[in-house]
């Protein structure tokens, strides 16, 4: 049977809309192609207002009352919405299957980002509301090689983390388990001495105290990172920027905002580049190299910092840009060895964008132990000391925090005490009581005078307005400059100038400075998501603050790009030309109703020739009419920029501006087929297993299962048994659908489609059958579920009537 026009098509589920029980199993009602609003409803006031997402399910058939292929058949969107307020997406997961409703399918959107890598156990008992933590919450201890060393997080703004209530055995009412997801939105607020880490949304409800007992745990809020290893992979639609017949593509975008979200302005005050996340004031040295699109890269690291034992590891930190989100040590791998740190990647950067590693420089910073003695023409590093004391009461030895206003232990009862100050310039320390605390022992890092004329470090920021850039340095001579940025990144001030590019600042001063005293501020424009509740949906576990790739390496594109012409006064007879080789052309009516029909009733279509001739008078149709004819092709992507597309071959043809590029969703071969047909001898709702062969046999060799690609669905079917000629018929996912018996045929009736889910002849059942036996067999659909998800921004759009076109496409066998 020849496959037709008339034979793809595009169903419904059972049900549409915005509820929890949207979506579901297939149904036989088609999408009707030109018609809106037929899977999203019209876009309301309030939608443009604040904004909405909408999701769809739906199902790209081939629907032929046979068993006919449908070779790789594929879908993407062909024509994006007018508004530019409005962005079409389809969503590819592994886990969309059709029973899926609309919250599962919320479920495999928010499954991109989970609970990660672990960096403090005993994270602080959280109260109701609470939005902060302190930074100290960021440092660890761990042993390597008998050795006690401090392990720092470092944390950016607009990083996800995850705080998470753990414990095993049962749950505990006053303490259940669950998972707050929060995003950080500023790294030193005050509040302490050490600074605070903020992070919104804030807690919903308590976790428990480090000290408090959970079945025999304690320490069970914890504070984690996120993974991001994201299983889906989203198909967006852009333009050509400029005409092209080569292997490369200049587009609109290479990403998307799949959430809405709200342009604002936030003001960075005070920032410096000496301040680590551990609290230490430390100005590192940072190199860079202009992303490839490679993804390993090397540095000459030969005045690295060896390592100081207990107090720095001196670990390299790592800034790189990918689909315009700043990542860091997490997404990759540094290795160092003769004077090389050698960076692997886990992403592609954008290309040209700033890779950077920074570290602490010696011989301006030196390691320190405090019974050697005390280098001359330096000072301790604050947030460095590491060390113990002697207690008088008892002459053992204890540990000492180190604070703004001295060095501190925790003794008894959790309470801590002063021991004495710290003397930075000479390393002497004053105590509080020497008849109380003495014999401080300490090692830290000692850093020398500074005088610095160049430097370059990254902004800690995404989106900066340049303009709004200002910085301030005391010279070696103690007197103050500053200097401000233009629109285009240029630095200017007295004896001050540099550059800003890709959120990389370099600097050059005419007389030496002093780095540390060194002081910015700087204005970016951020998203401002909406909250979970909105939507349903909680824009922190998708990645990337909703900025999605809509291409991706060895995917497929579909090229295209399509004409318009008029039809006045149609008549049997007329001619009309299309440009030769036209991949598609069609005649639509003024409610986008098509005129095809498989025996040319309306037209007969000439591709190679480039002619349309009219073959009535479109009698039943409603003028005008639009005959379109489209140009297009699939490719290959090799390679994906911010506004670039690599293919693996030339194009066959030029494309002008504002054709469009879309990303393909394959959907494989499309025909109804049935799996392995096995018996066994017992069966008890244990899908995920089989058992030993039955007595009886179904013979599928003579009398094969019958179904067609009108009415099969995916599911996992069991023929249970419950007399020597009588059984029940249960699928996995929709249960029981019928009883039958050996001596019928048996035709289970799909409801949704009036007609049977398959055919068994009575003749494959033989006997030998008994009850509490089973037969087992898999059907599967000629149709995929497919999800789409609409997202409108928030503002005023003057377009009344718009319109985004889904292609579904294949091949006969």
């Amino acid at each position: 049977m020849t496959i037709t026009r008339e034979n793809l098509k595009v169903f419904k589920p059972e049900l549409l809309g915005s509820s929890d029980d949207a979506g579901g199993m297939r149904t036989k009602n088609e999408v009707q192609s030109g018609k809106l609003n037929e899977l999203f409803s019209a876009i309301s006031d309030i939608d443009h207002a604040q904004s909405s997402i909408d999701i769809a399910k739906c199902y790209p058939a081939l629907d032929t009352a046979n068993t006919s292929i449908l070779l790789d058949g594929h879908v993407f969107i062909s024509e994006p919405p007018a508004d530019p307020l409005v962005s079409l997406f389809l969503v590819e997961s592994d886990d969309l299957d059709d029973a899926a409703r609309m919250l599962e399918m919320k479920e495999i959107l928010e499954s991109a980002v989970t609970a990660g890598s672990l960096f403090r156990s005993g994270a602080p008992g959280f109260l109701p509301n609470q939005n902060s933590f302190s930074r100290e919450y960021l440092n660890s201890t761990y042993m390597f090689n008998g050795k006690e060393y401090r392990k720092t997080t470092h944390l950016r703004v607009g990083q996800i983390i995850a705080i998470t209530v753990e414990y095993l055995g049962v749950e505990d009412n006053q303490w259940p388990r669950f998972t707050h997801y929060a995003m950080v939105t500023d790294i030193n607020a005050p509040g302490n001495s050490a600074g605070n880490i903020v992070f919104d949304p804030p807690m919903k409800q308590a976790t428990p105290d480090s000290s408090v007992s959970i079945n025999g745990h304690s320490q069970c809020t914890k504070l984690r990172l996120v993974n991001d290893a994201n299983p889906l992979k989203y198909h967006g639609v852009t333009k050509l920027t400029a005409a092209t017949t080569s292997s490369t593509l200049p587009v609109r975008e290479t990403s998307q905002n799949l959430l809405p979200a709200i342009r604002s302005e936030k003001v960075h005050s005070g920032l410096t580049i000496s301040v680590n996340d551990d609290g230490a004031n430390i100005v590192r040295k940072t190199l860079t190299q202009p992303a490839t699109s490679s993804q390993t890269y090397t540095f000459d690291s030969s005045d690295k910092m060896p390592a100081v034992d207990g107090v720095e590891p001196n670990t390299a930190v790592l800034s790189f840009i990918s689909g315009g989100v700043t990542y860091g040590n997490l997404s990759g791998i540094i290795t160092e060895s003769a004077g090389i740190l050698s960076v692997t990647l886990s992403r592609t950067p954008d290309i040209g964008t700033p890779v950077s590693v920074a570290y602490i420089p010696a011989p301006q910073y030196l390691g320190y132990n405090s019974g050697d003695a005390f280098p001359s023409n330096s000072k301790i590093v604050r947030g460095t000391l590491l060390g113990t004391y002697v207690l008088a009461s008892t002459g053992q030895r204890y540990s000492f925090i180190e604070k703004d206003d001295g060095i501190y232990t925790t003794v008894s009862n959790y309470r801590t005490y002063r021991i004495g100050i710290m003397n930075y310039d000479t390393g002497e320390i004053t105590y509080e009581d020497s008849s109380q605390y003495y014999d401080v022992e300490y090692t830290c890092l000692v850093e020398q005078p500074e005088s610095t004329t160049s430097t370059q470090y990254v902004l800690p920021v995404e989106s900066p307005i340049l303009e709004t850039f200002y910085l301030q340095v005391e010279t070696t001579a103690g007197a103050l400059i500053s200097a401000s940025c233009d629109a285009s990144g240029n630095i200017n001030g007295t004896n001050v100038s540099g550059l800003i590019v890709n959120g990389l600042v370099t600097l050059n001063f005419a007389v030496g400075v002093e780095l540390s005293t060194l002081i910015y501020n700087i204005t970016e424009l951020v998203n401002s998501l909406p909250p979970a509740e909105l939507y349903g949906l909680n824009p922190l576990r998708i990645p990337s603050s909703g900025i999605i790739p809509i291409f991706r390496k060895w995917g497929t594109v579909a090229l295209q790009h399509t004409q318009y012409q008029p039809i006045t006064a149609p008549s049997a007879g007329q001619t009309k030309n299309i440009r030769a080789g036209a991949r598609f052309a069609d005649i639509t009516d003024a409610n986008g109703a098509s005129l095809w029909t498989a025996t040319n009733d309306h037209y007969t279509l000439d591709t190679q020739a480039g002619t349309v001739e009219i073959n009535s008078d479109f009698a039943g149709f409603t003028a005008p009419f639009v005959l379109s004819d489209t140009i297009g092709e699939l490719a290959l992507v090799t390679d994906v920029g911010t506004n670039q597309l690599q293919l693996a071959s030339e194009l066959t043809q030029e494309y002008p501006i504002n054709s469009t590029v879309a990303s393909v969703q394959v959907l494989g071969d499309l025909q109804a087929r049935v799996g392995k047909v096995r018996d066994m001898t017992a069966w008890s709702n244990n899908w995920d297993l089989d058992g030993d062969p039955a007595t009886g046999n179904l013979n599928t060799v003579d009398y094969p299962i019958e179904l067609t690609n009108d009415t099969a669905v995916n599911e996992d079917w069991v023929l249970l048994f419950t007399s020597d000629s009588s059984f029940r018929c249960i699928g996995k996912r929709i249960g029981q659908i019928a009883i039958g018996d050996t001596l019928n045929d048996f035709t289970p009736i799909n409801p949704l489609t009036n007609s049977p889910f398959f055919i068994i002849r009575a003749a494959a059942f033989g006997g030998g059958w008994s009850a509490g036996e089973a037969i087992r067999f898999e059907t599967f659909a000629s149709a995929k579920p497919l999800m789409a998800l609409r997202t409108v921004q928030a503002g005023h759009s003057q377009i009344t009537t718009d319109k985004a076109v889904l292609s579904f496409r294949g091949n006969e066998s």
